[in-house]
């Protein structure tokens, strides 16, 4: 997440050994990463790469950093942050990107999570089913029956833009340059993002908080049954929100609140049109539909690294970790571990056991974690009902260059 380069170097088993480098910026790594991951947790479950950063390759251990009270996610502990300033210098993406309760730890991560956690518990989450299904449904009308269409870009990327659009009570005219900005502030969970692309992400952020300003100011004056108005009620009644955080966490809920759904809803139909016994299953046995978005999470997920930074020195596996050490969760590589899932290169869309870590771990669990799961359940739920003969209609598979966010820059299909 901090830096444009990860080249990976195994801590070797024997010091006379040279350990081979392993880039994943090349693009093997993109097309398939498992096929990279594979030797590399084979080798042990804790590596070091080249910049000093740890790598978690075994489910055991990330899950154990991702919940120990050591760890944390404020990447300003990170030993490296103040020399690289990897969000740009005083800039309104920095100082945007800081107050994100997803990078904050202790008290200040629990101020800001209070904000918004009422709208995403899974009875809240609940409620909202007929209203995303509506929202699924608009969109599966508009698409062409007769013709091919690119999924990501006519279903997979305006969906989620819109329910968090509509969960948040914004215009629906304002929903296309909301995804605008939101693209480029998702960049910066993404080690491979070049300075220009971080710059790309600072103008969306003064351009976004811009708006933000407005739409706030006039919510304040005229609220609405919505999650922003809902915000702006907690955070009168709490006052230890600042306004700045309020505008920063609005930014986040948006940029979580849409990247990670498009990529699971384009990565999991990927996977169901590549394994056409599992996507007959499924259309057999349509109760099997949140164990069926569980396995596209872990199969092929949306994010491929969760960070943590060491509070203190402690240890993790048989080593110590020093205090501000930033450790790399490879969840990518966690979610294939044979030691906790049965033939794990395989998908199933019945998998009973499957505690994957997609949704990270600890204090920091996705908040959004209970939407994700409703979106996927009702977005597969209504494309599979409207199209009974979903196939591809071209062999490439078009994975974007990109280290973190795991996804398909498009995905032709045909009805």
């Amino acid at each position: 997440m901090l830096h444009d380069a990860i080249a990976i170097a195994p801590l070797p088993l024997d010091a006379a050994v040279s350990p081979a480098i392993v880039d994943l910026r090349e693009s093997a790594f993109r097309d398939d990463p498992h096929r990279i991951l594979r030797p590399l947790r084979e080798r042990g479950p804790l590596h070091r790469d080249t910049l000093g950063v740890w790598l978690v390759t075994g489910h055991a251990l990330a899950r154990a950093v991702l919940t120990d009270t050591h760890m944390g996610r404020d990447p300003r502990q990170w030993r490296g942050y103040a020399s690289l300033r990897p969000y740009l210098a005083d800039s309104t993406l920095e100082q945007t990107v800081e107050r994100w309760m997803l990078l904050n730890d202790g008290s200040a991560h629990t101020r800001m999570r209070r904000l918004a956690a009422g709208a995403f518990t899974p009875a809240a989450t609940r409620l909202l089913e007929q209203q995303v299904t509506a929202t699924a449904d608009a969109l599966i009308d508009a698409l062409p029956k007769d013709r091919p269409f690119d999924l990501m870009r006519d279903f997979a990327q305006p969906f989620p833009v819109r329910v968090m659009g509509d969960l948040l009570g914004l215009p629906a005219g304002d929903f296309d340059r909301s995804k605008a900005w939101s693209d480029a502030l998702a960049m910066v969970v993404e080690p491979a993002a070049t300075r220009a692309v971080r710059e790309q992400s600072d103008r969306a952020a003064a351009e976004m908080l811009d708006y933000l300003c407005g739409v706030v100011a006039s919510r304040r004056h005229h609220p609405r049954d919505d999650l922003l108005s809902d915000m702006l009620a907690r955070q009168a009644c709490d006052r230890t929100a600042t306004d700045d955080e309020l505008l920063a966490n609005l930014m986040l809920l948006f940029v979580a609140g849409h990247e990670t759904t498009t990529n699971l809803i384009g990565n999991g139909m990927l996977s169901l049109m590549s394994h056409p016994l599992q996507l007959a299953r499924l259309r057999a046995e349509p109760s099997l539909m949140p164990q069926a978005v569980e396995e596209m999470m872990r199969f092929e997920g949306p994010v491929s690294v969760v960070a943590r930074i060491a509070h203190q020195s402690c240890r993790v596996g048989d080593l110590t970790i020093a205090p501000g050490d930033l450790l790399y969760c490879l969840t990518a590589a966690a979610n294939r571990d044979p030691k906790v899932f049965l033939d794990p290169d395989a998908f199933d869309v019945g998998r009973e056991r499957n505690p994957h870590l997609s949704f990270g771990g600890g204090v920091h669990y996705c908040l959004g974690a209970p939407l994700a799961r409703l979106e996927g359940a009702v977005a597969f739920r209504r494309l599979l009902a409207r199209f009974a003969h979903l196939r591809r209609t071209d062999s490439d598979v078009a994975w974007r260059p990109l280290v973190n966010l795991r996804g398909l820059t498009r995905l032709d299909v045909t009805g």
